[in-house]
């Protein structure tokens, strides 16, 4: 299934919608804090001009296939940007979640709304059984989120992925279609 590039996800405060090209001087600006890409799978960029580069690749035409998919979340009543999520098919319906906020709008609550309006996409739209996240183990902020929206550890993986020539260690979790339920 391939979602409409107009698709807009809703929950109490926020609205989740499709990245646009226009949402990179935000996401430019989120990596200028110290340690922001730091448990991110990618490296801080030196200039917006490197996320214009591949954005077409990274965003357009991954949505396309029905294999990813990246939103922007942005608080409904003004629009304004906080961070982003997406959604990317691992395997025959298992999925796997990652996000990020921008410092400035951490410990609101917003990406726990946030997740839990992803889950229900992954469930009930995409036709997941399982959806996944990993967070690096010293993120206590993303362990938290995942978390409150019911995701249970699965498994440590000490050779997470690398970073400035060092492994970052990341704790897996996920939820199953059928806890989710129950929780719903």
């Amino acid at each position: 299934m391939v979602l409409s590039s107009d698709i807009i996800l809703e929950t109490d405060r926020c609205k989740l919608r499709q990245i646009k090209k226009e949402d990179i001087p935000f996401i430019f600006s989120a990596t200028r804090y110290k340690g922001f890409n730091d448990g991110l799978l990618w490296d801080a960029p030196e200039s917006e001009d490197e996320l214009v580069e591949g954005y077409d690749e990274r965003v357009i035409k991954i949505w396309n296939k029905g294999q990813s998919y990246a939103f922007t979340i942005c608080l409904k009543e003004e629009n304004k940007q906080l961070g982003s999520i997406s959604i990317r098919k691992d395997f025959d319906r298992v999925w796997n979640t990652g996000f990020w906020l921008h410092p400035q709008a951490q410990g609101k609550g917003y990406m726990t709304e946030s997740v839990k309006a992803i889950l229900k996409l992954g469930f009930e739209v995409l036709g997941a059984e399982k959806i996944e996240s990993y967070h690096a183990v010293w993120n206590k902020k993303s362990e938290k989120v995942l978390k409150n929206v019911g995701m249970k550890f699965i498994e440590y993986i000490p050779q997470g992925f690398m970073k400035k020539g060092k492994w970052v260690e990341e704790n897996k979790l996920g939820i199953t279609k059928e806890e989710w339920q129950k929780l719903s």
